[in-house]
């Protein structure tokens, strides 16, 4: 069972009913949480997953509170942003012309050796992300 670094994506798709990609999200999510998965996350996730959602639902409280609940699983840990995950993050992410934050979440499942799962299309395609379906299809 190889730890999964889990892109906001999957987490905004997963608590917004009207994102195309929530049934699928929520799926994801309900199965690793089922087989009690191990997954970290960059620290920025929170804030990532909170501002998406309160942009989303016009709802700042709303969006904190959800964005705490989705994260509060013990098998998420989260991974402090230090000036070695930096330097990482601005290597792998020059390297693959990925935006910042997609830098920070691809860098930091090479660093792990994890398997990086994401909805984000430059994700899969220049960091050798999963999206949730095609990490369900090979485990289900």
């Amino acid at each position: 069972m190889s730890l999964l670094v889990v892109d906001a994506s999957v987490w905004v798709g997963a608590a917004d009913a009207s994102d195309p990609s929530s049934a699928d999200s929520r799926a994801f999510l309900g199965t690793i949480a089922a087989r009690q998965w191990p997954t970290a996350l960059p620290s920025i996730a929170r804030i990532e997953v909170a501002c998406a959602l309160a942009r989303r639902l016009r709802d700042a409280h709303a969006a904190q509170r959800l964005a705490d609940q989705l994260l509060a699983s013990p098998l998420v840990r989260e991974r402090a942003l230090d000036a070695d995950a930096v330097r990482k993050a601005i290597t792998t992410g020059t390297q693959a012309y990925l935006r910042a934050a997609d830098a920070i979440y691809a860098a930091l499942a090479e660093q792990l050796g994890a398997t990086l799962v994401a909805w984000d299309d430059e994700l899969v395609q220049r960091a050798g992300a999963l999206t949730p379906r095609a990490w369900l299809a090979r485990h289900l």
